[in-house]
């Protein structure tokens, strides 16, 4: 096989991860929109209640778009599939823009789940196709990298500027995503899947180099899929394999535990959260630097994955997330007993979130996607994103609507000494379940798992 190219096989994948960026500054949105809707009143008059929906309406609209994205994307393409996502973002800009009452700020927020819930599916599967073997892990990483980025975004905007200005700019990215990736190609996979090969010739060529002969990898891809993927397997049949349910277990449990670390909440009340610590420092700020220190790590976690691999680095993130939870739980508990102690100790929540923010983006903020990519058999690609997409993003709508009313239920210490619970049981998910898959096939992968689970031969 002749010398190839990486760059454009890198571009190719920065711009499908630019709806990513998107999603991230529809995630990082809620942070300093909270303060300035519900409390300062822009717009129109807001409750706590009617705020924690609309904060956490997006993930619904994200598991909602899960189910159906793997149709779409096995019809009109994975490439075609992102560019159409660009409706559905500037519908909900474009309601949270003009939004008159409630209802069409919550249903624009919905509209913003509706495209991100299908991007985590396409973009990772797209940007899967695309690349070669030697490079898949970092381009996989390129996801969490521009969600981070996203999420900075809207931080250092809604620090300056008015709700109504940063909904303005934050609409404007998914045009810009539109241009870029329209000039990218469409999945070598999914053009030979349509018995399209020349112009996946083409695209090889234009990702691989000019002077790359795709002949033997268009003849890989063909043998890799067989009839059981060219023809519709029913799940009931695809289930029964031994990899089937690994996958399914491997690919559910870090998406739950993913959850469990607490990111969202973070995320979504991270300014909430510094108000209320009352570390003498501007809770916008403190928010900018977590998102600083969030770019960074998932910077490093591009750089990292292909060469520590994936079972280190969700290890050492989970650790220290457990780690850093029990610490912010042990702060706010101190909080509610003795203000005066509490007040000594103004330093802890923003260096356990900075360091937590540090660790989730290098493991299992972007990893477990990747790892689904990866594990899951031939037979159940078609089930296995719309599965643990629906569950990831069902289970984060539970988590951030009822994170307040947990909070002012138990206390807030309390609340996040659970999450940190939960995050030792994913510590011990996460060494004797999780496989190795770093600079493996994916059909070695297979193989590893129908052989049952992460040891080797």
């Amino acid at each position: 096989m002749s010398e190839t190219k990486k760059l454009p096989q890198i571009s190719a994948g920065l711009a499908a991860a630019g709806g990513a960026f998107c999603v991230g500054t529809a995630l990082g949105w809620s942070s300093p929109a909270s303060p300035r809707l519900v409390e300062e009143g822009q717009y129109f008059p807001i409750t706590q209640d009617q705020w924690n929906w609309i904060a956490s309406i997006v993930t619904v609209g994200c598991a909602i778009s899960c189910i159906p994205i793997g149709y779409f994307m096995n019809k009109i393409g994975r490439k075609s599939t992102m560019m159409a996502l660009v409706i559905p973002f500037l519908l909900g800009w474009a309601l949270i823009i003009w939004a008159q009452n409630f209802a069409m700020m919550v249903s624009g927020r919905f509209f913003l789940g509706l495209a991100g819930g299908a991007f985590c599916i396409s973009a990772p599967q797209y940007s899967a196709e695309i690349a070669e073997k030697e490079i898949r892990g970092a381009i996989g990483s390129f996801f969490q990298l521009l969600i981070s980025l996203g999420i900075l975004f809207s931080y250092v905007v809604g620090a300056f500027l008015s709700v109504f200005w940063l909904s303005v700019l934050c609409g404007i990215m998914p045009i810009i995503f539109a241009a870029i990736l329209f000039i990218m190609p469409e999945s070598p996979t999914y053009l030979v899947i349509k018995n399209k090969n020349t112009q996946a010739e083409e695209s090889l060529k234009w990702l691989r180099g000019e002077n790359y002969n795709p002949t033997q990898e268009i003849d890989e891809l063909k043998a890799n899929l067989s009839d059981e993927i060219l023809t519709k397997v029913p799940f009931s049949v695809a289930i029964k394999e031994r990899a089937s349910i690994s996958a399914l277990v491997i690919g559910l449990g870090l998406l739950y535990f993913q959850q469990m670390c607490a990111i969202n909440a973070i995320l979504f009340y991270s300014t909430d959260i510094f108000a209320a610590a009352n570390v003498g420092m501007d809770a916008d700020i403190s928010t900018i630097i977590i998102g600083i220190m969030q770019f960074f790590s998932s910077f490093m976690a591009s750089v990292l994955v292909d060469r520590l691999g994936r079972r280190v680095l969700l290890l050492g993130s989970i650790i220290v997330m457990t780690i850093t939870l029990f610490a912010i739980g042990t702060f706010f508990y101190i909080q509610s007993i003795d203000p005066e102690t509490a007040e000594t100790l103004g330093w802890l929540p923003l260096t356990s979130l900075c360091i937590y923010i540090l660790a989730y983006p290098v493991g299992y903020g972007g990893i477990p996607w990747l790892v689904v990519s990866e594990v899951a058999p031939k037979k159940m690609k078609a089930f296995t994103g719309p599965i643990i997409g629906f569950f990831a993003w069902a289970l984060a709508f539970l988590v951030t609507l009822s994170f307040n009313n947990i909070t002012t239920l138990i206390g807030t210490g309390e609340t996040f000494w659970i999450f940190a619970g939960g995050s030792v049981v994913g510590i011990l998910f996460t060494f004797f379940v999780v496989p190795e898959t770093k600079g493996k096939s994916l059909a070695e992968i297979e193989e590893l798992l129908n052989r049952g689970g992460r040891k080797e031969k």
